[in-house]
């Protein structure tokens, strides 16, 4: 054979793994994801015991998948801590993904679950058990890049009846005390009420602008290849630059970290009613955010140069 056709035969053998390695991605584990999910929907406002055992489930689940973990502890009325889940400790550079875990106490509604906000929790450790072996195997190979999931805590005001904007106590010490050295942080991602039933998103930032585009086109990619939910299109290659809500990315965005912001255009219209709950989910939304952003993920950790934005 001559040195040509060895060549071209490499290259199709490389091609054909790559699409072997891709299509492994879009396996999903909708069993575990629910598991998840149950776990985080309980009244969990700082003090409560919900919020105690969501605490300890986080630390047990990242444990398990291998994970570093950090408690980060703060005061603020009440003991709080963010749980911060590391894999490969001794990166260079990390792509940081959020969310919060606890919620908002809400003294005329009791049985407040907040399930839109349980999502990204129950999302955030499903992609990390679906890419676990990715992870191990990508990080032994490329030691200079590490993924941090960032469950921060102290997100709700105590006296949320009295006082509906956020705290952001939990993101705010993260940064503050540089929990991960914020110069070793090459992207934040920050997800924020997430599964309800027709909701789009849009790009937040111009910065983050690419990356967001990315993010519709594996959406167009994965419904063509019919591995998608019958769902409506969630992401849009629209711009929403000047019409961000205060969040747990804040902080880093002020620090000058590129930061994507995953919030739905409009507000759920069960946002702080206790028909935020699970029946009130639409599985799939769920499901397709799941399997879109763990091919984000993926690609944004394998690829270097997907990275230069």
């Amino acid at each position: 054979m001559s040195p040509l056709n060895c060549w071209i035969l490499g290259c199709c053998i490389a091609l054909l793994l790559i699409q072997w390695k891709r299509m492994s991605l879009k396996d999903d584990d909708n069993e575990y994801l629910m598991e998840t999910l149950n776990k985080f929907l309980v009244p969990r406002w700082l003090g409560s015991t919900g919020h105690e055992d969501v605490n300890e489930f986080l630390v047990e689940e990242l444990t398990r998948l291998g994970f570093a973990i950090i408690r980060d502890d703060f005061f603020d009325v009440f003991a709080a801590t963010n749980v911060i889940g590391v894999s490969n400790m001794e990166a260079k550079q990390f792509l940081l993904l959020s969310c919060h875990y606890d919620s908002k106490y809400l003294e005329t509604k009791q049985s407040y679950v907040a399930a839109t906000d349980a999502v990204p929790c129950a999302m955030l450790l499903t992609i990390a058990e679906e890419l676990n072996d990715f992870l191990h195997q990508e990080f032994a190979n490329s030691p200079d890049l590490g993924l941090v999931l960032a469950f921060f805590d102290g997100h709700e005001s105590i006296d949320g009846d009295l006082d509906p904007s956020p705290s952001l106590l939990g993101s705010s010490n993260f940064v503050r005390g540089e929990t991960i050295a914020l110069n070793k942080i090459n992207l934040v991602i920050s997800f924020k009420l997430i599964g309800a039933a027709d909701q789009i998103y849009m790009s937040k930032y111009q910065r983050t602008y690419a990356l967001h585009e990315r993010l519709s086109d594996i959406e167009q990619e994965l419904r063509i290849s019919g591995d998608l939910s019958k769902c409506h299109q969630l992401f849009h290659k629209l711009k929403d630059h000047n019409n961000d809500i205060n969040d747990d990315h804040i902080c880093f965005l002020e620090k000058g970290l590129p930061v994507m912001h995953i919030v739905p255009y409009t507000y759920p219209e069960v946002w702080l009613q206790e028909a935020d709950n699970l029946d009130n989910l639409h599985w799939p939304t769920i499901r397709n955010m799941n399997l879109i952003i763990k091919q984000f993920v993926y690609e944004y950790l394998s690829n270097r140069t997907f990275r230069a934005y």
